[in-house]
């Protein structure tokens, strides 16, 4: 399955979200290339689903969104007049990798485990930018270990019901599974 309206900002993220959904989605190279897409692009007036960093960059195009829940690292965002929803990933001013380790954490494990390095900056330096992390086996394990992990869990349901319901998404029912 495929899924062009779900479009994660980089290669861990898509590699992550994939994983999620038994399925691909539509890789973009940055968080300026979701919100393009979404507000100018093939998406301006349909539904679709950016997943982006919560990091330095602050998009104008973001501006249009509420927020409609919060973990410890992840905001999901509503655009006030369209069926277009936001997933921030991280901490504010971190990267997804610090929020895929916090999960590894959170269900006991160590990046160690999965043959990754648990410096941030070296986990970058192996997930960013690089066409290899969506076949890297390590990752690809380490993604499906993931959803052990209560907030891994929320994006998933939360990923899986918008795939599903697009345009009649419920925003209480998204909420309850925040």
């Amino acid at each position: 399955m495929k899924y062009n309206d779900i479009m994660p900002e980089c290669f861990i993220d898509t590699t992550l979200v994939g994983s999620l959904l038994d399925a691909n989605v539509s890789h973009k190279h940055s968080c300026n290339e979701v919100a393009r897409e979404m507000e100018k692009g093939k998406y301006k007036d349909a539904f679709a689903v950016g997943i982006i960093d919560n990091d330095k960059r602050k998009l104008s195009y973001i501006e249009g969104f509420e927020k409609i829940g919060q973990t410890d690292n992840l905001t999901f965002l509503k655009h006030r007049n369209k069926h277009q929803y936001v997933i921030k990933v991280g901490k504010e001013h971190k990267a997804m990798e610090t929020f895929i380790k916090a999960n590894v954490e959170a269900i006991g494990m160590r990046m160690e485990d999965f043959g990754l390095p648990s410096d941030i900056s070296k986990l970058i330096e192996q997930t960013k930018d690089s066409v290899s992390t969506l076949k890297d086996p390590r990752i690809l394990k380490l993604c499906k270990t993931m959803r052990q992990s209560p907030e891994v869990a929320k994006l998933q349901n939360v990923l899986e019901y918008l795939a599903t319901y697009k345009y009649n998404a419920d925003i209480e029912a998204i909420k309850k599974m925040i």
